[in-house]
């Protein structure tokens, strides 16, 4: 069948126009390859990839590029018969350039079919992925070296990567998370509030600092839980935004945390110990500074204390304490005026000279605060409190009792 002149002319222009294109493709090579894997096209791309010009490797098989191992194997044949067979398959691999050097290529081999299905030919894809592979290595190999979990999240909330210090955290295999949701990693009760946080971050990424301060959780494949700090870096790929976790078990700085803490209340336990020294007599011998948290500890303990033995009286003997200053005089203020809404009466014992005089010269007011020299004189006058208030109670209940009487 003859085509007529206009359609002839048209054909050929189209076939320019795609040529054209094929050549303006810089970053690909298009190869165009007969049935038997011969070279039929060859574009721009193709020549300042391989080195190759058209007329060296057209109708020749692609052997060329090939290494010695690959041709010796016949891998180029069993990759053409995998097309024909299946259909588009895409390959990696090693091809050599004329001038000998070597590239790590990802190939897309499709095939070429006429109207009744044979195939006529087929059209390889060849993309240079030494530098992509180089980048992913190194990127694989500061994963690795990493001194933290470290976890790499995708866009829709799946992990994409995992190095081997997260495994051994977690205690999942790399293949049991990749393709996963970050949330397998959250405690379940955590899950659904940690996709509004994560959402949150990917519409605002920016590296963030996480868990100082907060009280933050992994969660093992076994299910148990354990203490964790997190940080959040957005990575920018070809492939699109990912997010690099670096996750850290804080289990043990938080136990030696706890550990000081219960220590630091020992001390001070110790420090401002209240002690029953008579029936309904307790006496506070307060050591050291008297800061805040101490102050507030001394009263606490000291409330406590007169609640559970009903005492009338507290001596806070400030012997110990190096100097008087304002602050210190308000923490003892607020001592006393808690024990006197308990009842309870307050002695100051302890005072030396030097301490009258610099309580007199700051101008500090300690109000009705019954005070002695020494914690000896302080207990006298404390059970003379204590007869006193007995025999105001006496006087009390007489007069309750004749008054019944006389009723």
């Amino acid at each position: 069948m003859t085509m007529p002149p206009g359609d002839e002319q048209g054909s050929s222009a189209h076939l320019r126009d795609l040529e054209s294109m094929l050549d303006a493709i810089s970053d690909h090579a298009v190869i165009r390859l007969g049935p038997s894997g011969e070279v039929v096209r060859w574009t721009r791309a193709a020549e300042a990839m391989t080195g190759y010009a058209e007329d060296e490797v057209a109708g020749q098989p692609l052997s060329s590029l090939r290494t010695e191992e690959d041709r010796d194997a016949g891998l180029l044949e069993q990759e053409l018969a995998a097309v024909r067979e299946h259909g588009r398959r895409e390959f990696q691999g090693w091809r050599v350039r004329k001038d000998g050097e070597r590239f790590l290529a990802h190939v897309s081999l499709t095939p070429v079919t006429d109207e009744d299905g044979a195939v006529t030919g087929f059209v390889e894809v060849l993309r240079d992925a030494t530098e992509s592979a180089r980048a992913e290595s190194l990127f694989h190999g500061l994963l690795e070296s990493a001194p933290d979990a470290m976890v790499i999240v995708g866009e829709d909330g799946r992990i994409v990567l995992v190095n081997r210090q997260a495994e051994a955290l977690f205690g999942f295999e790399r293949a049991e998370l990749v393709g996963r949701e970050i949330e397998v990693l959250v405690p379940p009760r955590y899950r659904d509030r940690h996709v509004g946080h994560r959402n949150g971050f990917l519409n605002a990424p920016q590296v963030r600092p996480m868990g100082v301060g907060l009280q933050l959780s992994g969660v093992r494949r076994n299910g148990t839980e354990f203490p964790v700090e997190i940080s959040l870096s957005p990575l920018q790929t070809a492939e699109g935004l990912l997010v690099a976790a670096a996750i850290r078990d804080v289990t043990e700085r938080r136990e030696t945390e706890l550990r000081l803490q219960r220590q630091r209340d020992e001390i001070l336990e110790l420090s401002t110990p209240v002690i029953q020294v008579w029936d309904k007599v307790l006496a506070l011998p307060i050591i050291g500074t008297l800061d805040t948290l101490r102050a507030t500890r001394l009263t606490e303990g000291l409330l406590e204390k007169i609640a559970q033995t009903q005492a009338e009286v507290a001596i806070l003997d400030i012997s110990g304490v190096p100097t008087i200053d304002t602050q210190v005089a308000q923490h003892l203020l607020k001592t006393v005026q808690a024990a006197a809404l308990m009842g309870t009466v307050s002695i100051m014992s302890g005072v030396r000279p030097e301490t009258a005089q610099s309580m007199v010269h700051l101008g500090i007011d300690m109000g009705r605060l019954r005070s002695r020299n020494t914690l000896q004189d302080a207990l006298q006058l404390a059970l003379a409190v204590l007869a006193e208030r007995a025999g105001t109670a006496e006087t009390a209940a007489r007069a309750l009792t004749s008054g019944g009487r006389g009723a």
